[in-house]
C-alpha cells in the first residue's frame, strides 16, 4: 500500500508540473498563429459564425474535421470578448487542448505501464512526456497533434487491453472504444486510417493465440469478429462525415484530400507551388480539386517513377531533422527574440531529449523482439513482452512508410512519441538499475540504427543559428541584468555584443531603450529607427518608434511610424494598448494616428462617416488623461452607430464602474457625461452589439473623439450632482442644461 500511495503521489506531481508548464507557456500574451494554425482558426471562426465548411470551397484540399470541431467548441466556451479577431476568447480557448497535453502526460503512463509492466518505467515515461518541449508548446498551439494523440494513445491501451483476459462484456466493450477512439484519431489526422486494419489484424491475431486448442472454425470464428467490430466501430464514427462529404460534393471523401494534394506538390512538379494554389483554389468542389490534383501527381510519377526513390532519403531527413519553426517558441511576434532561458530549455528538452528518447527507443524495441540469446539467463531477466511491441512496430513502420512515400516534417514525429516514449523510459530505468546487457546480436542491430539516426540528425542540425542564438541571448541577458543593477552603460556595451553576434529588430529595441534610461534622446532615436529599418513588418519596432517620436513632439514622424510600412495595424494597436499608454492626453482623436496606446478593442483607422474614426468590435476601451481625482470632470465622446436596418442601438458607457445606457443611431452625435475620476487617468468603456460587415469583421460603434475636460469652478461643482446626466451636447444646450 505504502508503494502505490508513493506512486500515486509522485504520478501527481508529475501531471501538476506538466499543467503547471504548459500554463507558463500558455500564459505569455498570444502567440502568432503560424503553419496549420492560421487554416484552422479561419475554419473555427467560420464553423461558429454559421459558415460552415465554406472556407474549403476556396482552399487547396479539404481538411479532417474534428480539431476544427474541437476549437470551435473550445472558442465557443470562452465566449466573445469584444476584441478585434476575438484574440482574447482566442487565447482562452488553448485551455481545453492544455487539459488534453496534461491527460496524454497520464496516458504516457498507463500506456507505459501496460506495454511494459514496468513502474518506474511508467512515472519517467510520464516525467518525459511532461518535459518535452514539442508536447508543451503544442498544448497552446491550434494544431491536430495534441488531440491525434490522447486519442491514438486511447485507442491504443484500448486494443492493448481487449487483448488481455477480459470477461466477455469487457472485451467486446474494448474492442469497441478501441475502434471508434481510433476512428476518431484517423478524423483528426487520417494518417491513422490505414493503420486500422493493422490494428485490427493485430488484435485478431492476439486473441487467436489466446485460443491454442479447441476446433479451428471456433478458433478463427472470434479474432475474426474481434477485427470486424473494431473496424465497424471506426467505420461508425468517420461514416457520418463521408456521408456528408458525398451529400455535399457529390463524391466519395472518405475524410480529407491531403492525400491527392501531396501526390501533385511533392513528386517534383513542373509547377510551383504558388502556382498549383491558384490552380487548385479555383476548383471549387472538393472532390473534383483531389481528382484533379491526383492525375496530374500520377502523371508526373508515369513520367518519372524514380521520383520515388529520389524522395525517400529527403523525406527521412525532413522528418528526423531539428528545424527552428516558426512556431518552436510560442512568440508573440516570429520577428521577436527568443530569451536566452527559454532557448536553452528547447536546445535540452526539445532537441536532446528527442534525440535521447529515439536512441533510447531503438535499444528498448530491440529488447521486445524474441532472439537467440547465448546467455539463457539474460533473456528470462530483460526479454520485454513481444506482442506489444509488435503493435507499436507495425504503428512505427507503417507512419514512417507513409510519410517517406508522400511528405515529411519535423512536427510530424509527434505521431511517433507515444510509442517511443515508453522503451526510451525503459531503457533509461535499465540503465539506472544497470540491468542492462547487450549481447552481440543485439549490438549488431542497433549500432547501425543509431548510427544512421546520428548522423542524419547531425548533419542536418542548424548549428549556425543555434550558435548566433546562444552568442546573442548571452550578451542580452548580460545587458538586461546592467539595467536591472542602473549600470547603463555596461548594458549598452552588453546590447552592442549582441548587436555583433546577429543583429535583430529586438537587439535593436534593447539598444534604444538603455539610450532613453540614460536620457540620451537622440541616440535612442537612432537605434529604435534601425530597429524599425530591418524589419518594416515588425509592429512592436513600429510601435515603439511611434511611441518615442510622439513623446518628444514629433507628431509626423510619429503617424508614420506607427503606420509602418508593412506592418499589421491591428498588431500595432493591440499591442500598443497593452504594452504603452503612459501618461495618456486630455484629448484623443480616434483614427487621427496618434491614438495607439490609449484606444484599445477597435480596429485599424478608416473613413467613416465623412470623418477618420475607428469602429469597436464591441467593446471598446479609451484611456484619457488630465483629472483631477479632487474634482469632477466632464467626459465627451463623438459616436456613431451605422447599423444595417437598425434606427437605434442600446449603447452602455462606463467610467470608473458606473455604467449609463445611451441610444445611438447612423448619425455622429456628441454625448456629455459627468464624471469623479479615482486617478489622473480614467479608463472608458464603451460596449454594444455587433453585426458582421461585409469583410467578416464584427462591428460595433464608430468612434471619433473623446475628451476629458476638469470642473474646478464653483458653477461647474454644481452639476456635479448630476451624475447619470448623459445627453447630446446640442440636447442639452436646446434644455437650457449644462451639456
Amino acid at each position: 500500500m505504502m508503494h502505490i500511495s508513493k506512486e500515486r503521489f509522485l504520478l501527481a506531481l508529475i501531471l501538476a508540473f506538466a499543467l503547471g508548464l504548459r500554463l507558463l507557456l500558455w500564459s505569455q500574451p498570444l502567440h502568432e498563429p503560424a503553419n496549420d494554425e492560421v487554416e484552422y482558426i479561419t475554419v473555427a471562426r467560420d464553423l461558429l459564425e454559421g459558415r460552415g465548411w465554406s472556407f474549403y470551397e476556396r482552399y487547396h484540399w479539404l481538411r479532417a474535421p474534428l480539431y476544427p470541431l474541437f476549437l470551435a467548441a473550445s472558442w465557443r466556451l470562452a465566449g466573445d470578448d469584444g476584441w478585434p479577431r476575438a484574440t482574447r476568447a482566442l487565447h482562452l480557448a488553448a485551455l481545453p487542448n492544455i487539459l488534453l497535453s496534461v491527460v496524454s502526460v497520464y496516458l504516457a503512463y498507463a500506456l507505459t505501464n501496460r506495454l511494459l509492466q514496468h513502474q518506474q518505467a511508467a512515472l519517467l515515461a510520464a516525467l518525459i512526456t511532461a518535459l518535452l518541449w514539442t508536447h508543451a508548446t503544442f498544448a497552446s498551439l491550434y494544431m491536430s497533434e495534441t488531440l491525434f494523440t490522447v486519442l491514438f494513445q486511447i485507442g491504443l491501451l484500448s486494443l492493448l487491453w481487449a487483448g488481455d483476459r477480459h470477461t466477455t462484456a469487457q472485451r467486446w466493450l474494448l474492442i469497441g472504444v478501441a475502434g471508434a477512439t481510433l476512428g476518431l484519431a484517423a478524423l483528426t489526422r487520417s494518417l491513422a486510417l490505414l493503420f486500422l486494419p493493422i490494428a485490427a489484424g493485430w488484435l485478431a491475431i492476439q486473441m487467436y493465440r489466446r485460443h491454442p486448442l479447441g476446433h479451428l472454425r471456433r478458433r478463427l470464428a472470434t479474432p475474426l469478429l474481434a477485427a470486424v467490430v473494431c473496424l465497424v466501430s471506426a467505420g461508425a464514427v468517420i461514416a457520418p462525415w463521408t456521408i456528408r462529404n458525398y451529400q455535399a460534393y457529390g463524391g466519395l471523401i472518405l475524410i480529407e484530400t491531403g492525400l491527392s494534394y501531396n501526390l501533385w506538390v511533392f513528386n517534383e512538379p513542373r509547377e510551383d507551388r504558388e502556382t498549383i494554389h491558384r490552380i487548385l483554389e479555383e476548383i471549387a468542389n472538393p472532390v473534383e480539386r483531389a481528382n484533379y490534383a491526383t492525375e496530374r501527381g500520377l502523371e508526373r510519377l508515369r513520367e518519372d517513377p524514380m521520383i520515388i526513390a529520389r524522395k525517400l532519403w529527403l523525406n527521412w531527413i525532413l522528418l528526423v531533422r531539428v528545424k527552428p519553426i516558426q512556431d518552436r517558441f510560442l512568440m508573440e511576434s516570429y520577428y521577436s527574440d527568443v530569451d536566452l532561458p527559454l532557448f536553452v530549455a528547447a536546445l535540452i528538452f526539445d532537441d536532446l531529449l528527442y534525440i535521447l528518447i529515439a536512441m533510447g527507443a531503438i535499444v528498448g524495441l530491440t529488447y521486445a523482439v524474441r532472439m537467440r540469446n547465448p546467455n539463457p539467463a539474460h533473456v528470462t531477466r530483460q526479454q520485454l513482452p513481444t506482442a506489444p511491441a509488435l503493435l507499436c512496430l507495425l504503428w512505427i513502420s507503417y507512419a514512417i512508410a507513409t510519410m517517406l512515400l508522400t511528405h515529411g516534417e519535423a512536427r510530424y514525429r509527434h505521431f511517433l512519441f507515444p510509442v517511443l516514449i515508453p522503451y526510451a523510459a525503459w531503457t533509461v530505468t535499465a540503465l539506472a538499475r544497470r540491468t542492462l546487457h547487450i549481447d552481440r546480436q543485439r549490438l549488431r542491430l542497433i549500432t547501425p540504427l543509431i548510427g544512421i539516426f546520428l548522423w542524419s540528425v547531425t548533419t542536418a542540425y542548424p548549428w549556425r543559428w543555434a550558435g548566433e542564438n546562444l552568442a546573442r541571448g548571452s550578451h542580452a541577458l548580460v545587458g538586461d541584468v546592467w539595467i536591472a543593477l542602473n549600470k547603463l552603460d555596461l548594458a549598452v556595451s552588453a546590447y552592442l555584443s549582441a548587436l555583433e553576434a546577429k543583429a535583430t529588430p529586438d537587439g535593436w529595441l534593447r539598444l534604444c531603450a538603455a539610450h532613453l534610461a540614460r536620457n540620451d534622446i537622440e541616440r535612442a532615436r537612432v537605434a529604435c529607427r534601425a530597429a524599425w529599418d530591418s524589419s518594416r513588418a515588425y509592429y512592436i519596432a513600429s510601435a515603439r518608434l511611434g511611441d518615442l517620436e510622439r513623446s518628444i513632439g514629433n507628431l509626423e514622424a510619429a503617424r508614420r511610424a506607427f503606420s509602418g510600412a508593412y506592418a499589421d495595424e491591428q498588431r500595432v494597436l493591440d499591442w500598443s494598448w497593452r504594452m504603452l499608454g503612459q501618461n495618456p492626453p486630455a484629448s484623443l482623436d480616434i483614427g487621427g494616428g496618434l491614438d495607439f496606446g490609449y484606444a484599445g478593442g477597435v480596429y485599424p483607422a478608416e473613413e467613416l462617416l465623412g470623418q477618420q474614426a475607428r469602429w469597436s468590435a464591441g467593446r471598446a476601451l479609451l484611456r484619457l488623461g488630465g483629472a483631477s481625482p479632487s474634482a469632477p470632470a466632464l467626459l465627451t465622446l463623438k459616436l456613431a452607430a451605422p447599423h444595417p436596418g437598425r434606427s437605434d442601438v442600446p449603447v452602455r458607457i462606463c467610467v470608473e464602474g458606473a455604467c449609463r445606457q445611451i441610444e445611438l443611431n447612423a448619425a455622429w452625435r456628441t454625448y456629455a457625461f459627468i464624471v469623479e475620476p479615482h486617478s489622473a487617468t480614467i479608463l472608458v468603456e464603451v460596449q454594444s452589439s455587433t453585426f458582421i460587415g461585409a469583410d467578416g469583421r464584427r462591428l460595433g460603434v464608430v468612434i471619433d473623439r473623446a475628451a476629458l475636460t476638469p470642473l474646478l469652478s464653483r458653477t461647474d461643482r454644481l452639476y456635479s450632482d448630476h451624475s447619470q446626466l448623459a445627453c447630446p451636447v446640442a440636447a442639452c444646450r436646446a434644455k437650457g442644461r449644462k451639456p
